[in-house]
């Protein structure tokens, strides 16, 4: 079993016994230890279980053994990182805990060995090697330092969560931990904009879409948010709360099928009849409405077509020129043979 200790993000520098870590310009000493695993406990915090905690347990609060299976059953990487730990016979990096035991960072890694631990004591084994984990206990720090290393390790860091996962977080860091945007968005290597677009989308997502929608399928909406909040053709709109609640109501519905279908909704909202269509018929039926009046807006080949003629109407001069060479002339004459084609294959007459 790995005794040793490794450096991470924020980490100034480890010994045989503690490690040295520098968190919003602080210096924190961390202790090593091999800490008995039944006085370490999963962190009920920690984002990236907070929506599974409500979606997949019953009231009240659950026990280490049901927070370690919703863990193994449903992080993703969970079940390669058991395999690995119990291959390995042990960890590559140690975790980080508080004085009481408390996960700050190596939730997934906990869950593992109280899974091995487990298996061996149903084998009946007296001393398993899994009854004590590697790990630096920090003696003092702030819930808000917990939050800023979390976020450097899981959000800008070599370990990262998944985009909701991470969007939860800098939400806590702002909204749980009082943090401002833009020292959090200096923190994790963020433009503010980016910081404040994350704690938008993710407000939306857990007050409107989550009591709405149960189950784990409402996360795989993330990039529909993502997409909602990052586009500025909707910036206007998104200021309605109307229209959110509108856009929520799509999403739930099935009426936006995919996250790239929100870049189509700009142009719909800018058509009465579309908008009316989408609400009822959903996206696909909406752009087939525009294509009626304009076939650029659902036809990438219209849209090809379209920049073709703005392109030869403004030829360059320079490359005129060049039409007198025989091969320049054979691109140009296999166009005029394909729009003959295209346009007796339409009924149309072409000179």
């Amino acid at each position: 079993m790995m005794r040793g200790n490794s450096t991470g993000p924020n980490s100034q520098g480890t010994t045989a016994t503690g490690q040295t870590l520098t968190i919003g310009g602080q210096t924190i000493d961390a202790e090593f230890r091999l800490v008995p695993l039944n006085d370490v406990q999963l962190d009920l915090s920690n984002p990236r279980i907070q929506y599974l905690l409500k979606q997949s347990l019953k009231s009240g609060k659950p026990t280490q053994e049901e927070l370690s299976k919703l863990i193994h059953d449903n992080v993703p990487g969970a079940p390669a990182l058991f395999a690995s730990i119990r291959d390995n016979q042990g960890l590559l990096e140690p975790i980080h805990v508080r004085p009481d035991g408390r996960v700050i960072e190596g939730n997934c890694r906990v869950a593992a060995y109280m899974r091995l631990l487990a298996i061996d004591r149903k084998r009946g084994a007296q001393n398993s090697e899994w009854s004590a984990i590697p790990a630096f206990v920090i003696p003092h720090i702030s819930e808000q330092q917990v939050a800023a290393f979390q976020g450097r390790v899981h959000v800008a860091g070599k370990n990262p969560w998944r985009a909701y996962e991470k969007a939860g977080h800098v939400y806590a860091m702002h909204k749980t931990h009082g943090m401002d945007t833009k020292a959090i968005g200096q923190m994790l290597s963020m433009t503010e904009s980016e910081v404040l677009r994350d704690i938008r989308t993710y407000e939306t997502m857990t007050e409107k879409l989550f009591p709405k929608m149960k189950g784990m399928a409402a996360l795989e909406k993330w990039s529909f948010f993502a997409e909602f909040y990052k586009r500025k053709g909707l910036e206007q709109y998104r200021t309605k709360p109307a229209n959110v609640d509108q856009f929520v109501s799509l999403v739930r519905t099935g009426k936006l099928k995919r996250g790239a279908d929100v870049r189509k909704l700009e142009k719909i909202l800018k058509n009465k009849r579309a908008v009316k269509e989408l609400k009822t018929k959903g996206v696909d039926s909406a752009m087939s409405m525009l294509g009626q009046a304009d076939p650029t807006a659902d036809s990438k080949t219209f849209r090809h077509l379209e920049r073709t003629v703005k392109l030869l109407q403004r030829f360059p001069t320079k490359d005129l020129v060049r039409l007198r060479d025989p091969e320049p002339q054979r691109i140009l004459q296999e166009l005029l043979t394909a729009a003959r084609t295209v346009a007796k294959t339409a009924g149309l007459k072409f000179p």
